[in-house]
């Protein structure tokens, strides 16, 4: 650590703060030394403050706009049946691709939950529930976002497909 004598300005280098006041070789002078944070230590707790505001303020965005009690549905997803092919995977077998959309209907901005496509057989009977992330975790207000999906089931009995999104049912 580097202190100046407030007097004569003599430069002395300790390895470690002084808790006391203290007298310079050269001309007597007694002072108390102030110790002063680096700036780069100073810009880093600054930096770490911000990151953790930050932080707080997108988890309550999250909890309090997606808390999975909200009755009025401000995220509505849709499958267009054009957008509903049978592909072939890379190992030859067929699969169902799938396209939708996820819009936000609010002057909010809300978090993104996963997405569940669920296909059902001819009875109506449910063949399997896929659930994968969004394509986005946060959805601006009044905007839409598409996802794009491969189903692993076969194709061959499915005969109608649903969305949701995980917890808003």
């Amino acid at each position: 650590m580097k202190i100046v004598c407030d007097f004569c300005k003599t430069e002395y280098n300790l390895e470690r703060a002084p808790n006391t006041p203290v007298k310079c070789a050269v001309c007597g002078h007694v002072w108390t030394p102030r110790v002063r944070m680096s700036q780069k230590i100073m810009i880093k707790f600054i930096a770490a403050i911000c990151a953790f505001i930050a932080a707080c303020v997108f988890s309550f965005v999250v909890l309090v706009n997606f808390s999975g009690g909200n009755k009025n549905q401000p995220l509505v997803t849709k499958i267009d049946e054009k957008n509903i092919h049978t592909v072939l995977d890379e190992n030859g077998n067929k699969r169902i691709f799938v396209s939708g959309d996820i819009t936000n209907t609010t002057n909010d901005i809300y978090g993104l939950p996963n997405i569940i496509i669920i296909s059902y057989d001819a009875m109506g009977n449910v063949l399997s529930r896929q659930t994968f992330m969004p394509p986005a975790t946060l959805l601006e207000s009044k905007t839409t976002v598409t996802f794009n999906h491969m189903l692993s089931v076969d194709p061959t009995n499915v005969k109608r497909l649903s969305v949701e999104l995980k917890g808003t049912k």
